[in-house]
């Protein structure tokens, strides 16, 4: 069997006016991952912030950060403190108009930095007045993937997933694995949608994928707001080998086989895919699974 590398994503709860607990979670959540030998931990897309996208956008610009602001500070000293590198959501001025809705690589040691921006806003939700590309400025439609050890890793934010195109993008950026940061509602989707969605274009593209997902509803913005995703990793073949109950709380790890890079995809590469899960009791008390 292959080396592999151990990678971990982190379901995220509703935001209300503090973020405190968000933050006090995905601590919680990192440091458990890293006990648990993670190389690599993801969180959800805008993982401290209220889902706003159907709000007026000057009531809510406030929330973006640069990166060397609070949050990414913070996350920062934690994968210093762990040793673990921390994959996130964030929104982050960009030099536009609106900012940029974007993951965040925080390594220890070093400087946060954006390794992945939306290429595809979502459109309006009905009945919605705002949507996020009255919020955020796309990005190019380009995927930047990074080392974990002996493995490359691409991110898919959020819609991103939804897209042949962006999968292809990741595959061409020499990717062993993609992240998937989630948040937000599909009110439109059946159920057991989302997770048939990405173990089809895992399996099409042969990569296997780790997804943090925020999950509960919101109601700071005066109306129910309910993340819709699950936190879940997937094999190369498509099969989904650990998923966080009920979309709630808790932790799942994916170990990814460490290919040379002049191998080709394979069912190998599937089958040696392995993954666990954490729940919520054992996050907050830091505990590895």
């Amino acid at each position: 069997m292959s080396d592999t590398i151990r990678i971990g994503a982190v379901a995220i709860g509703p935001a209300g006016r503090d973020d405190a607990p968000l933050l006090d979670e995905a601590e919680a959540g990192i440091r458990s991952a890293a006990a648990a030998g993670a190389r690599l931990v993801a969180l959800p897309e805008l993982f401290a912030a209220p889902y706003v996208a159907g709000e007026a956008p000057t009531a809510w610009a406030h929330l973006a950060e640069p990166l060397d602001g609070p949050t990414a500070t913070h996350i920062a000293a934690i994968a210093t403190a762990t040793g673990t590198a921390v994959l996130f959501g964030m929104a982050v001025p960009d030099g536009a108009s609106r900012p940029t809705n974007a993951a965040v690589l925080a390594a220890p040691g070093a400087a946060p930095r954006i390794v992945a921006r939306k290429m595809n806003l979502p459109p309006k939700a009905p009945g919605d007045r705002f949507g996020e590309a009255d919020h955020f400025t796309a990005g190019p439609a380009h995927i930047e993937s990074f080392d974990v050890g002996a493995i490359r890793v691409a991110t898919l934010v959020c819609f991103d997933r939804r897209l042949a195109s962006s999968w292809e993008l990741a595959r061409e950026a020499g990717a062993d694995v993609v992240a998937v940061l989630v948040a937000g509602p599909a009110p439109g989707d059946p159920a057991g949608f989302y997770a048939e969605e990405l173990a089809r274009h895992a399996r099409e593209h042969g990569l296997p994928t780790i997804a943090a997902a925020r999950y509960g509803v919101e109601t700071i913005t005066g109306r129910p707001v309910r993340h819709d995703g699950t936190t879940l990793a997937i094999a190369a073949d498509g099969r989904v080998i650990a998923a966080v109950p009920d979309a709630g709380p808790g932790l799942v790890t994916l170990d990814v086989p460490a290919l040379p890079r002049n191998a080709p995809p394979s069912s190998a590469n599937a089958s040696n895919a392995n993954a666990s899960i954490t729940l919520a009791a054992p996050i907050r008390a830091a505990a590895a699974s």
